[in-house]
């Protein structure tokens, strides 16, 4: 298992999580079957495929009774990855760091009745709702190198009443996650998602953060250049001399005109019009 997943082992060794030698075990063994198995999975087969001969109760016990920290884990896991974002900046010139922002449904199967948190959600992948969890998610892209980052799971706000925590939208979960990217004064970043998330909150998240943001808008957002509405704008007033052209490799030529000025409660944006 080791010698076939050597840049795994040296990975998790590098977050230098203080684990005994039978936790870091269990980590690797956890680790290892995840990926390794296929279809459905729960502890008994990722603990067979990653042929660990200890009795089960000793993973089970890894998981819900040892003392370690999820948190902890996590916060050791950001740090290794933003030191070698930073380590490869150093070595060049400064680099650009995107961070995406978008969700996604771990689909389950129907007959799943008693894990907790599951619920109808609608996946975009298969266009329509799925008995899923489903998790709201941030990802980091820089000079070539590109991590899974951070991620919060989405309840539903019947699930929150029964359990008696605070509901929190997709875009306040997008809002904890884009405050809580450990970026420096002096790195630019890009925070890229789509139109479910470019809201007047989350816009104003990375603005107190420094960040810029590249993300698409609905079709019904108010926009009006001059006062006009943007159907009367572009019927009436837009000239093809004010257009330029952009080709998108395997999709042909699009016509683009591009607008400065408010976009329904949020302020100021520069708008690609296609």
């Amino acid at each position: 298992m080791l010698s076939l997943y050597q840049p795994i082992v040296k990975f998790i060794l590098a977050l230098k999580l203080e684990f005994s030698n039978p936790q870091f075990r269990h980590l690797l063994t956890l680790v290892h079957g995840i990926i390794l198995c296929a279809g459905r999975k729960n502890i008994t087969q990722i603990q067979q495929v990653a042929k660990d001969r200890r009795h089960l109760s000793s993973v089970t016990n890894f998981l819900n009774h040892a003392p370690w920290c999820m948190n902890r884990m996590q916060r050791k896991r950001i740090q290794a990855i933003m030191n070698r974002i930073r380590k490869t900046q150093f070595k060049n010139t400064r680099r650009i760091v995107f961070l995406i922002v978008d969700d996604t449904c771990c689909k389950k199967d129907r007959t799943t009745k008693k894990m907790e948190a599951l619920s109808f959600q609608y996946s975009h992948e298969e266009g329509k709702s799925v008995w899923c969890h489903n998790l709201v998610t941030t990802h980091v892209v820089s000079d070539g190198q590109s991590y899974a980052f951070d991620f919060r799971p989405y309840y539903q706000s019947e699930y929150c009443e029964a359990k008696r925590i605070p509901f929190k939208s997709k875009n306040d979960l997008a809002v904890e996650m884009i405050e809580a990217f450990p970026a420096n004064d002096d790195e630019p970043v890009y925070v890229l998602m789509d139109s479910w998330y470019t809201s007047e909150k989350v816009v104003n998240a990375c603005n107190r953060k420094g960040f810029r943001v590249i993300a698409t808008i609905k079709t019904n957002r108010l926009i009006c250049p001059s006062g006009i509405p943007i159907n009367d704008f572009a019927e009436q007033y837009i000239r093809k001399s004010d257009l330029r052209s952009v080709t998108v490799e395997g999709q042909g030529v699009y016509w683009v005109y591009t607008y400065e000025g408010p976009v329904s409660e949020i302020e100021n944006v520069r708008l690609l019009l296609s």
